[in-house]
């Protein structure tokens, strides 16, 4: 499953312990984009280890997503797996800075 998304902030990392287990998390503040670069929804969007390792920064994107079962409430939740970068149809029609 794929979704176009333009990451607006990426948030401070957070870490924490709890019942003796660290953990660590980051999230980004997003807008959903339809087709043609319009924005649809805006949210905030957890980011993977895996991804938080390679650096996300704001910009557009095609994100593709997977679906996981939450391992406290067992519901299935789809899970951001990957970034590529996204050039909309209002960004292609923009003259190029000089």
């Amino acid at each position: 499953m794929q979704a176009i998304i333009q990451i607006i902030k990426v948030n401070e990392k957070r870490t924490g312990s709890k019942d003796g287990r660290a953990w660590e998390m980051q999230d980004s503040e997003c807008i959903l984009l339809n087709d043609d670069g319009t924005p649809s929804q805006v949210g905030v969007l957890p980011i993977p280890k895996e991804l938080r390792e390679k650096g996300v920064n704001p910009g557009t994107y095609t994100g593709t997503f997977a679906l996981k079962a939450d391992l406290r409430t067992r519901r299935i939740e789809a899970v951001l797996t990957g970034l590529a970068p996204y050039a909309t149809k209002r960004q292609a029609a923009a003259p190029a800075a000089s």
